[in-house]
């Protein structure tokens, strides 16, 4: 399971093999969608960005993790099928 500290409220996040994040802090435990509506338990309220970057749609281990290493839009548009026949026309 993915599992982080917030960095602020200490709570624990805890993303279960169902796909809801179990957020305990101070004893109390509430379930969240990925993201961050309330579910279940005693916690009401979860960091939606925190519950969405643990249990959200992933990046395939296939892909670039760092931006940076993603091809730029230009190349993209290069290798896009519907570029050779759009050759020479105005976007």
């Amino acid at each position: 399971m993915r599992r982080r500290k917030h960095p602020l409220s200490g709570a624990i996040y805890d993303v279960r093999e169902d796909g809801l994040v179990e957020v305990s802090l101070d004893g109390h435990v509430g379930l969240f969608t990925h993201e961050g509506d309330y579910v279940s338990g005693d916690l009401h309220h979860a960091d939606a960005h925190l519950c969405g970057w643990l249990a959200g749609p992933q990046v395939p281990a296939s892909m670039a993790k760092n931006p940076k290493d993603l091809p730029s839009i230009a190349a993209q548009r290069a290798m896009s099928p519907s570029a050779a026949s759009s050759a020479g026309a105005m976007p």
